[in-house]
């Protein structure tokens, strides 16, 4: 809503468009949706309902198609798109992040292991312990059932955590 706001987009315009994407959505806060963003079909849900309620084009907060979207999609932003794994439809919510990226060796799910970054079900934290107490790489692979660019993800992923 601030996004809006900021805009230049009067809370008069604002209310028609919150309303009709919580019925097309199906959700009471559309706007705090992540695939609205994140996601080229959310967006243009957002730029169709803002055309249908009427909102002046040049105060539009998503634009797509042709047209420039204000809003800036840095690269981190489409890293952080990337690494998301969506649910089934109707709800698509984000269940899995792939911590590293695009490599989709470091896994965070909320319903493992109580949302700790695991690869393969080992917690990332564990490899990289035992890894700084002086156990070789190829040793905790193996002892894990690990290959060792799963492990060596693991180490690098939890040394970028503690930096």
């Amino acid at each position: 809503m601030a996004e809006y706001r900021e805009a230049g987009v009067p809370m008069l315009h604002m209310r028609p468009v919150v309303e009709k994407l919580r019925a097309e959505l199906g959700t009471r806060y559309p706007l705090a949706s992540a695939q609205l963003w994140l996601e080229p079909q959310g967006r243009e849900i957002v730029a169709r309902v803002q055309d249908e309620v009427g909102i002046e084009q040049s105060l539009w907060v998503v634009r797509t198609d042709d047209q420039m979207l204000p809003i800036d999609w840095t690269p981190p932003s489409h890293r952080f798109q990337e690494s998301l794994k969506w649910s089934s439809p109707p709800l698509q919510l984000p269940v899995l992040v792939w911590a590293t990226g695009t490599d989709r060796q470091v896994e965070i799910d909320p319903l493992r292991s109580f949302g700790e970054p695991v690869v393969r079900g080992v917690e990332t934290s564990v490899l990289a312990e035992l890894h700084r107490a002086g156990d070789p790489i190829e040793m905790i692979a193996e002892l894990y059932e690990l290959d060792v660019p799963q492990v060596v993800a693991a180490i690098e992923y939890e040394q970028r955590r503690a930096a």
